[in-house]
């Protein structure tokens, strides 16, 4: 056997290049396509591995190279700015894929106990079944659901509506191992006695491929025409691509200087805008790096009124904002004041600033990046929280409490809801639908994304913003602080974006849609049912090992 034979029977490389294939089929990746084969080379070892160790060792192999290929980003190495950034960014790719581990090994010993068919639908059942659970808690990381892949394919992502992203991840998932299926049908010269069972396992493969993009194709010209003649609002959005590492770092003495030439470029491009008549104008996450609405920062803050009162829209604004307590009642990630019995949170929050002045409703982050933005269960490992901090000082946000959904008046005196998520929240389904039941007529995101420099991160999340308008059939407006800022209608097609790194303010029409998606209404069956199906798999298979011992 020469040493290219020795490569491609190795489990390890073909785990690698499973990976690695799935990986590359994320966005901005223009091949989505290839994760419904990235699969295979991987399910070769799934079938045929008997070893625990060597399954393990494989499997690990595999789901490393599929993080490093998709979140490399997540460290921040193209600029090395902070050091514990990057410790993050290893911890990620390197640890992470344990949480799915025990999952993938569970469905292995389906197949080792009852065989090939089920250990493929085990295989199926229980990964969908971990990304359910690992979109919960605060160790959550929804971002790199396998179903996020088809993202930027609109026509597939059609039937989020019904499933969401839980249902795409069940599609690529189920093709794959129907593939796997058929090929070893003819690999192992079963064609002529099987036919039956191979054009069975090719037909399944059939509709799963060509019926989601049927459906899509006839769904997205109906939902264009249920547009009709509805209301209409202005959305101005200002992306004033400020560095985020010049943003947070605050040199001392310099501070002041640094706000004043923030401030400054947003009110540029803010007043840019003012012929176009805007109802609302999007200023991105923490679009003012100080405590707005405190007593020392009134100046700015009269700045900023004077400035929406002259241009007429209502400004929707990211920022920190702080709450105090005391000694009683504060968090465990509260800054204690001198040497006080008084605390303050810091919250990464966003508001409305309407054109008479009025301040609206402040929402805090609810969902946060666990590391970067605070540290998961921190009541519990609080010893951590000091250790644990990125050099820029943004890693122990406060965790908000309730979803906001804010109300204001176009100028044609309508009334309008929308929801303002923070950045990552935008990435969870489920989230999402709470502020759509709670009468958002539209969604907006406001972000930064240009920590990671000219990486896939920032596209990936822009892709994912389509996801969001399909499963609710709403208008998404994303206002990214370094880009990509974008308008999204609720077919799931880009209707402007900006480029990364731009420097720009522009204007688009959404509509508000108060009309009820089945997901919407429902939440995840297709995950619920997932678990019910895998815990019923997991429990024959105990059944039938416990059996064979007996008889044994």
């Amino acid at each position: 056997m020469n040493r290219s034979s020795q490569l491609y029977h190795s489990p390890v490389v073909r785990s690698l290049v499973s990976g690695i294939a799935l990986g590359a089929a994320f966005p901005p990746s223009p091949v989505s396509t290839l994760a419904f084969v990235a699969f295979l080379p991987w399910l070769t070892v799934f079938d045929e591995e008997a070893s625990f160790g060597r399954m393990v060792r494989s499997t690990y192999a595999m789901l490393a190279a599929y993080h490093l290929t998709t979140v490399y980003w997540t460290g921040g190495f193209v600029h090395g700015n902070d050091g514990w950034m990057m410790v993050a960014g290893v911890g990620l790719i390197l640890f992470h894929p344990f949480f799915l581990l025990p999952f993938v090994v569970g469905a292995w010993g389906v197949r080792r106990v009852l065989g090939r068919v089920w250990g493929m639908t085990a295989f199926v059942l229980m990964w969908t079944t971990f990304e359910f659970f690992h979109a919960r808690g605060e160790f959550s990381f929804p971002w790199i659901a396998v179903g996020n892949s088809q993202a930027s394919d609109v026509l597939r992502i059609q039937f989020a509506e019904f499933f969401s992203v839980t249902g795409l991840t069940l599609h690529v998932l189920a093709f794959n191992a129907l593939a796997y299926l058929v090929l070893m049908e003819v690999a192992e010269g079963r064609w002529p006695l099987a036919k039956r069972t191979t054009f069975m396992y090719a037909g399944a493969m059939a509709v799963l491929y060509f019926v989601p993009l049927l459906y899509g194709w006839g769904r997205i010209g109906s939902v264009s025409e249920s547009e009709g003649s509805g209301r209409e609002i202005r959305v101005s959005v200002v992306q004033p691509n400020i560095d985020p590492w010049e943003k947070w770092g605050k040199p001392s003495g310099a501070k002041w200087l640094i706000y004043e030439q923030q401030v400054a470029i947003l009110d540029s491009l803010t007043r840019a805008r003012s012929l176009d008549n805007p109802d609302l104008i999007v200023w991105p996450e923490t679009a003012t790096p100080f405590h707005l609405l405190l007593p020392a920062y009134r100046p700015y803050l009269e700045r900023v009124k004077r400035l929406v009162a002259e241009v007429g829209g209502v400004l929707l604004t990211g920022l920190p904002h702080a709450r105090f307590f005391d000694a009683s009642n504060a968090p465990v990630t509260a800054r204690r004041i001198g040497e006080t019995d008084q605390y303050v949170e810091s919250y990464n929050s966003a508001t409305t600033i309407s054109p008479d002045g009025t301040i609206g409703p402040v929402y805090g982050k609810v969902v946060l990046v666990p590391f970067a933005e605070r540290l998961p269960h921190a009541e519990t490992l609080r010893f951590l929280i000091e250790p644990l901090k990125w050099n820029v000082g943004i890693s122990s946000w406060g965790m908000g409490t309730d979803t906001t959904v804010f109300s204001f008046r176009t100028r044609s005196g309508e009334e309008a809801r929308f929801s303002a998520m923070v950045c990552y929240e935008s990435v969870y389904p489920e989230y999402v639908r709470a502020f759509v039941q709670r009468g958002a007529e539209f969604l907006v995101i406001i972000t930064n994304d240009s920590w990671w420099g000219n990486t896939t991160g920032a596209y990936q999340h822009a892709a994912y913003a389509a996801v969001r308008a399909v499963e609710f059939r709403r208008w998404v407006v994303q206002g990214a602080n370094g880009g990509i800022s974008l308008v999204v209608d609720p077919s799931g097609r880009t209707v402007r974006r900006s480029s990364l790194f731009e420097r720009s303010s522009w204007t688009e029409t959404v509509r508000p849609r108060q009309e009820m998606t089945f997901y919407a209404q429902h939440g995840d069956v297709a995950g619920i049912l997932t678990v019910v199906l895998a815990g019923a798999v997991g429990g024959w298979t105990l059944i039938v090992m416990v059996r064979k011992r007996v008889r044994g």
